[in-house]
């Protein structure tokens, strides 16, 4: 019992030397830290520079000087704080600047109060590199461009759409650099996504452009997209074949008499569908001078009304009576 006492006192002692050097070596690191941030030093701070108030007529372009390196003087503890800021040189075209030539001109003197104001007044501004700094711009001009959409929408069964979807504007202006406008031909609108559609389409859809044409701007940033959709239904009809430059002195034998059409319609302009309004045509010069016995029809009339239209016979077989 006493040899595990004395054992455990030993550890107790030798653990309490151990915390009372390990706070001692930290005292001495701080007091160290202390010590060196009490000093002054001469350091550079880095600001980024942006700009304002840019003239519409104006692009400027990316490739500009984007920081100010300014030179301070102040005490370790006042610098150790400006490494927790990002710090920023505003600089406004409408005051602070000279057009020379197709860039402008900025004097960085001109931003020393600014500066002054985002350290303090217990840091000292020493110098400001560059003296000046130059935005190179470009004109821009205006270009008008069609919109284009894309879609993938599903209808619910017995529903389409009537006509094609309408974009309100189908076309827009693009402003900016005439060498980043002169190569857009569209602007591409968000695809637009429907399931199940059985009701008139109306949505309203961003406008994109590439990224590497981030100087240009656009007229405006959406578009509204609309359609008519409407319960649809398919009908046939028998359609008598005709013949186009068939010579006067021949005669032929054909059959079938009469092509199958089959159209898809809206059920609202079911009714208003009637046979004449289609044509079936078969053109005998293609098979003159051959050894065809059979000539293809071609469906070349149909009603506006009917969204789609499909034969039934690819084929008129024919035989000449002498």
């Amino acid at each position: 019992m006493v040899t595990k006492l004395k054992s455990k006192l030993f550890k107790s002692i030798k653990s309490k030397k151990l915390n009372v050097f390990s706070f001692f070596l930290l005292l001495s690191f701080l007091f160290l830290v202390i010590v060196k941030l009490s000093k002054s030093y001469t350091e550079i701070v880095t600001f980024h520079v942006s700009y304002t108030n840019v003239p519409e007529q104006h692009s400027i372009s990316t490739d500009f000087d984007s920081i100010v390196k300014v030179k301070v003087k102040a005490y370790g503890f006042s610098l150790l704080a400006q490494n927790f800021y990002r710090h920023n040189l505003i600089v406004d075209f409408n005051k602070e600047v000279k057009e020379q030539g197709l860039l402008y001109s900025y004097d960085t003197k001109k931003g020393r109060s600014k500066i002054e104001n985002q350290l303090g007044s217990k840091i000292e501004v020493l110098s400001i590199q560059p003296d000046s700094l130059n935005f190179p711009y470009e004109v821009m001009t205006v270009k008008t461009v069609p919109v284009k959409l894309d879609t993938e929408i599903s209808y619910e069964s017995g529903y389409d759409l009537l006509d094609s979807l309408k974009l309100e504007p189908d076309s827009i202006k693009v402003i900016g650099p005439k060498k980043s406008v002169e190569k857009i031909s569209r602007v591409m609108a968000t695809k637009l996504k429907l399931n199940d559609v059985n009701k008139p389409i109306s949505a309203i859809v961003n406008l994109t452009l590439d990224k590497e044409l981030k100087n240009v701007k656009l007229s405006q940033s959406k578009v509204n997209v609309s359609g008519s959709v409407q319960k649809f239904t398919e009908g046939t009809f028998e359609v008598p074949v005709t013949f186009e430059n068939m010579p006067s002195n021949i005669k032929i034998n054909y059959f079938p008499k009469t092509v199958t059409v089959a159209y898809y319609v809206s059920l609202e302009d079911y009714k208003k569908i009637k046979a004449l309004d289609f044509k079936v045509v078969c053109d005998y010069s293609n098979v003159k001078n051959t050894d065809k016995t059979f000539m293809i029809p071609q469906l070349v009339q149909k009603p506006k009304l009917v969204k789609s239209t499909r034969m039934k016979q690819n084929k008129i077989e024919f035989i000449i009576i002498e």
